[in-house]
């Protein structure tokens, strides 16, 4: 194999692909890159074995052929040099091992770097997609509900089915819900045309992390179930992961039907409030005391022996006096999901779940468990 890539293209494919691999995979397949070349386009894979992402760019193909070259040096390596193209060139050997040589493909620099690679055909990555299977999707649409639902995904729950993101497709509709089992956010949307998967999925946190990557700077993407498998396709980036097989919570179930209080509060009043008083919140729980009286709402947080702040807010707000207790980081992250300048918050009593709404967006909810005080 010996191709000619432009230098910053090239980097930018490798980290389009690299945030796949573990960083506990040190000098095994996993922790390499594939690099496939033919016709006038090279190739670069990653996989961990339940997450594969593939992306493609234009290259001078003088000789085609693969390679399996280690990530993190090949990485570094473009980090580094600084000329506008560069020549990678591998020497085959009757070994399974290469010779991988990266120069100036100008020749203006006296350069030469060698990296070791694998056989390439060790990584498996994305097998060519049957296009029946896949549908056109928008993904700036795609892109609101990951953010206004993902910071809720819980991160290595032994509850396997809450380290994901819920997929209920229902015709026009797309449904997201994400919980972590005291927290709760979902969103609906309409879609230009249905999918073509019917059945309800649960997407991995990795792959909701990549996919959002990967939809940043295009405006359609393609979307389907492969071989029990999500794939996304997206500019010239592919997708392609296992589910998690489980049976996720009736969410609807988790979400009051009714409320006996309610108060409409400035968003950007209340974030500051917050994170004045996060300041005096004891690790880890950061626990904030939203205390709710005639037309005021106190923040009370303390530190043992340390700190301790109580910041009142005027409000509108006549029912009676309530305390709820919340976790200050999931007080935090709801703001992610509201972009009206107010929100709308709902409770029945210290102990209930508690909802959150954005009052310019019907469709999304969050529903938040409180903290015993």
């Amino acid at each position: 194999m010996k191709i000619k890539v432009n230098t910053s293209e090239f980097l930018k494919s490798i980290h389009a692909v690299e945030g796949v691999i573990s960083a506990r995979e040190i000098r095994s397949i996993l922790s390499n890159l594939k690099l496939e070349a033919e016709g006038s386009m090279v190739s670069i894979s990653a996989t961990d074995l339940e997450i594969s992402i593939k992306t493609s760019l234009n290259a001078e193909v003088q000789q085609q052929g693969s390679v399996s070259l280690p990530a993190k040096q090949l990485s570094s390596i473009f980090k580094t040099i600084h000329f506008e193209e560069t020549s990678l060139t591998k020497e085959d050997s009757d070994s399974d091992s290469s010779v991988t040589y990266i120069t100036d493909a100008t020749q203006k620099n006296d350069y030469k770097t060698k990296l070791n690679g694998m056989d390439a055909d060790e990584i498996k990555t994305i097998p060519k997609v049957d296009g029946a299977l896949i549908s056109e999707f928008p993904t700036a649409l795609l892109g609101e509900m990951i953010r206004k639902t993902g910071y809720a995904i819980a991160h290595e729950d032994q509850r396997y089915i809450f380290n994901g993101l819920y997929m209920v497709p229902k015709q026009d509709r797309l449904i997201f819900a994400v919980t972590d089992g005291r927290r709760l956010c979902k969103i609906e949307r309409n879609l230009p045309s249905p999918l073509m998967f019917k059945d309800p999925v649960i997407i991995p946190a990795k792959a909701i992390r990549e996919i959002s990557k990967m939809i940043t700077t295009a405006e359609t993407g393609k979307i389907g179930i492969v071989d029990n498998q999500i794939y996304v396709t997206a500019n010239q980036a592919e997708l392609l992961c296992k589910l998690i097989e489980g049976n996720f919570p009736n969410y609807e179930q988790v979400i009051p039907k009714s409320s006996k209080f309610s108060a409409s509060i400035p968003k950007e009043n209340f974030q500051i409030y917050l994170r004045q008083a996060l300041i005096a919140a004891e690790e880890p729980t950061r626990q904030i005391r939203l205390t709710f009286s005639k037309d005021n709402l106190n923040f009370y947080a303390q530190t043992q022996g340390v700190n301790e702040v109580s910041i009142n807010m005027p409000i509108e707000y006549s029912g009676e006096e309530i305390t709820v207790a919340f976790k200050g980081e999931y007080l935090s992250d709801v703001f992610k999901s509201i972009d009206d300048n107010e929100f709308k918050i709902e409770f029945s009593d210290s102990s209930s779940p508690v909802v959150f709404k954005d009052p310019s967006d019907p469709d999304f909810i969050s529903v938040i468990m409180p903290m015993k005080i």
